[in-house]
């Protein structure tokens, strides 16, 4: 299984680590990894053993602030900045795999960047795939206030113990160290928040292929989230799973291998004949 790492550039001077997972043969479609909050590209190690040995590249970058990424942890000054910087990752993947069939896999805040890219991009990718969809809980007055007077100051934490019901993911995530332990910078929320509310003007736009996925007891980002984008897209074809009493990371649960497996079958439904 071949493995490549690198960096990409997104502005003079600063590049964003990125990594790939190829399989042996040619591939049958490529993927793009879009992590989520406080999160990094390393951890989705359950959806590369689970994709790739049936023929898909997956590609992944840890986002500015991100991983082994530079920048503030956890901050970004406009959400406009996550989107071009997917925009750029999605080019070079692209410059890779030429003719292949691209999907992106967003999860949680890379569910909502993965959306916007998409909604102002609309021939970029092959099909979406969307995993726990929405804005984490954040202290909402405060973060639009402090934005402004004080934007790199922490105003809440995630709740690791919501991730997944396996203990033993909630103990690595708290033990890995490239994962933000620390507080969400009050401007991220409120740009994150603002990008939630602008969304819905954004969301008639998409029409391409869209699957979403959700944990029923997800209580860092509740399902009506991925129940109103469902309802809203313009695409016609489109499916929602909701699954029962599944936390947030649905591809870190007990059941993932069945989660992966409804995303398996809809990648493959949407590769081109």
């Amino acid at each position: 299984m071949p493995h490549l790492e690198g960096t990409f550039p997104i502005a003079r001077r600063k590049a964003l680590f990125y990594q790939a997972w190829l399989p042996e043969e040619r591939p049958k479609g490529v993927i793009v990894l879009v992590h989520g909050l406080a999160d990094h590209s390393g951890r989705y190690s359950n959806v590369v053993n689970y994709l790739l040995p049936k023929g898909f590249a997956l590609w992944s970058y840890d986002q500015r602030g991100h991983g082994k990424s530079p920048g503030a942890r956890c901050y970004f000054n406009r959400f406009t900045d996550l989107t071009s910087d997917l925009d750029k990752f999605v080019a070079l993947v692209k410059e890779q795999n030429p003719d292949l069939p691209l999907f992106i896999i967003g999860h949680s805040v890379g569910a909502l960047e993965s959306t916007a890219f998409v909604a102002d991009h609309p021939q970029s990718v092959t099909g979406l795939a969307l995993s726990g969809l929405t804005v984490p809980k954040l202290m909402l007055s405060l973060a639009g206030v402090l934005s402004v007077l004080l934007p790199r100051l922490g105003v809440q934490q995630l709740d690791c113990g919501q991730i997944s019901r396996d203990p033993a993911v909630v103990d690595a995530y708290i033990k890995d160290p490239l994962v933000f332990a620390g507080k969400i910078p009050a401007r991220t929320g409120a740009e994150l928040i603002a990008t939630m509310a602008a969304m819905q003007a954004k969301l008639p736009c998409v029409r391409l292929p869209v699957i979403l996925l959700h944990g029923s007891a997800d209580r860092i980002a509740r399902p009506s989230g991925s129940q109103l984008t469902f309802d809203t897209i313009a695409s016609t074809d489109k499916e929602l799973h909701l699954f029962p009493g599944c936390y947030h990371e649905i591809f870190n649960e007990p059941c993932h291998e069945f989660v992966l497996g409804v995303l398996s079958r809809w990648l493959d439904k949407h590769i081109p004949s």
